[in-house]
């Protein structure tokens, strides 16, 4: 059972630590649309 806690983090540890890849990428790109005025103001009274 201890095996299996201590292989499962192990597993959560990988899946975080390639995450901050994917959201880093992801931050990049949206950048990349606002400074291209590919994005619009968000009104939150029309969603």
């Amino acid at each position: 059972m201890i095996l299996e806690e201590i292989e499962e983090e192990r597993r959560w540890d990988n899946s975080f630590a390639n995450s901050s890849d994917v959201l880093a990428k992801l931050a990049n790109e949206a950048m990349a649309e606002y400074k291209t005025g590919k994005t619009e103001v968000l009104d939150p009274e029309t969603l």
